[in-house]
């Protein structure tokens, strides 16, 4: 993006806190994987991450802020304080709170959990009461490896437990999405190796839970063909930026890194991708970025950078007629 175009979105995104965002968004919530896509949805729908409105606790706060931002929707944080709904207490908390913010027009498809296993804590009575509420994704992972032992001996070791997630996601009807990293002893990283295991089960049932930012690790295009080659794997897509700091990377607004969004979005054309998408937005910002339950720069300024990066995002993905 050039630096003149940035500082049109930066400016434009910075009245985010003086009002609602002008376009209609009332949307049929889905009931199931898929049902949206084969309801005739012309584009995909952006959520916002709970995660970076957690400094607002209550679902009207967090709806008002999405619908300020023009977000479609929110993707809701089913984790211990400061996340929005405690595990302990979904079954009593999660209903009132996603039927708060759908009465705002807004879309909750999907929830962040620390599942990992179908015996992580609370992970059935989770599903069961996200599924209950019509809700299609949850996140999923992670796996890690123990790199002075062979992988695939450990990958290997994963398939029943990845055949057990499949088979809590069948039982509900529900996309367990598996976050993908770049770091080296995170299975999944490298996409191959977690493709190897889900390739043998329902793709409506366990996939990726796609990271922009965390893929355009692989550089010279690789990315790419993590993406195109796990096809009709990918679930869900985590939109986020990185760019290169002396021998690391560190997450940036979206748009002023690594990720190269157009071609992200001719990618995911070409594969038919119809899943959740949502906005990461993990560069500073005021301690929105790493889930604090207070902000320290004005409610304004820290919005009006969410919003740049959906401004951005719509404006990446123009040419595909994704968004």
């Amino acid at each position: 993006m050039k630096r003149r175009d940035f500082a049109r979105l930066a400016a434009g995104a910075l009245l985010a806190g003086g009002g609602h965002a002008a376009r209609p968004r009332v949307y049929a919530q889905s009931a199931s994987p898929g049902t949206e896509a084969a309801a005739g949805a012309s584009a995909l729908k952006v959520d916002i991450y709970s995660r970076h409105l957690q400094w607002l606790r209550t679902a009207d706060e967090v709806a008002v802020a999405a619908t300020e931002m023009g977000y479609d929707g929110v993707n809701v944080t089913v984790r211990t304080y400061p996340g929005h709904v405690d595990p302990e207490n979904v079954a009593q908390d999660l209903p009132p709170f996603v039927n708060t913010i759908r009465k705002h027009g807004l879309l909750v498809r999907s929830i962040t959990t620390n599942i990992s296993d179908t015996d992580s804590p609370n992970a059935e009575r989770i599903v069961a009461t996200a599924s209950s509420l019509g809700i299609t994704h949850y996140w999923w992972g992670t796996y890690r490896y123990d790199l002075a032992k062979p992988i695939f001996e450990q990958l290997t070791a994963l398939k029943p437990r990845v055949a057990k997630i499949a088979a809590l996601s069948d039982k509900y009807k529900m996309t367990a999405a598996y976050h993908t990293y770049s770091m080296p002893a995170q299975v999944g990283s490298v996409m191959w190796d977690l493709l190897y295991l889900l390739k043998d089960f329902d793709p409506k049932f366990v996939g990726f839970h796609y990271d922009t930012g965390h893929e355009s690790h692989h550089i010279n295009g690789l990315w790419e063909v993590n993406l195109r080659g796990a096809g009709p794997y990918i679930a869900a897509l985590a939109v986020k930026d990185y760019a290169p700091e002396q021998k690391r990377t560190r997450p940036v607004p979206l748009g002023t890194g690594m990720v190269n969004l157009p071609q992200v979005a001719a990618a995911l054309k070409d594969i038919h991708f119809s899943g959740p998408v949502e906005i990461q937005a993990e560069y500073p910002n005021g301690g929105a970025e790493s889930a604090q339950d207070s902000i320290t720069l004005p409610r304004g300024q820290v919005l009006g950078a969410m919003k740049r990066d959906l401004l951005t995002l719509r404006e990446g993905f123009a040419a595909s007629g994704l968004l």
